[in-house]
């Protein structure tokens, strides 16, 4: 997908005359970092889409945050979802959303992290520990921020960046309504 991205992108710039035709001739070799990247962004769309069907729907939920732990022996997803304007955990939805969850979703964290992981090994380039993901049902728009063994973040045990996250997010969740269309803020050391 991204040398198809970056073929046509090329040949969109010649079109505009901001690139000499000469330069669709020169080979494009694919990205192998590029492939592991769209691949990540395609599985973030599966695992907030997922989290919140398990929830019930967009109907049920007004936004999903899903923490990823993708470091080895330790691969999980950590839930939360505002309903009706407060943060609330998973482990607080109702006995069925709960058991979907546990059933469904969050034992597919192991693969998701391999998965993805290995996409980055085969490019060469460091691997994801930690990402952040959000979700507003209002809108219909997501976000996401990966944090690699490069990030100062990779540091932080997965329990200080749950609850470095939670805090931020339960002052935010009163303070923002339901169509904001804009990402929440992710927890930085």
């Amino acid at each position: 997908m991204g040398f198809l991205k970056r073929l046509f992108g090329k040949v969109e710039e010649v079109n505009k005359g901001e690139a000499r035709i000469e330069e669709l001739n020169q080979p494009f070799a694919p990205s192998l970092e590029e492939d592991a990247d769209n691949y990540w962004f395609q599985m973030e769309q599966n695992i907030l889409i997922n989290a919140v069907k398990a929830a019930g729907g967009p109907d049920k939920v007004e936004r999903a945050f899903v923490l990823v732990n993708f470091k080895q022996g330790q691969e999980t997803f950590e839930l939360y979802y505002q309903v009706d304007g407060k943060l609330i955990s998973w482990r607080e939805m109702d006995s069925d959303v709960v058991k979907k969850l546990e059933n469904q979703l969050i034992p597919q964290a192991p693969e998701v992290a391999r998965a993805v992981n290995s996409e980055y090994k085969d490019a060469g380039v460091p691997l994801i520990d930690y990402a952040m993901l959000q979700f507003e049902t209002a809108t219909m728009a997501w976000f996401g921020r990966k944090l690699t063994t490069a990030s100062p973040e990779a540091q932080l045990t997965f329990e200080e960046l749950v609850s470095g996250w939670r805090a931020i997010l339960e002052q935010e969740v009163p303070n923002r309504p339901l169509d904001s269309d804009r990402p929440f803020p992710y927890f930085e050391v």
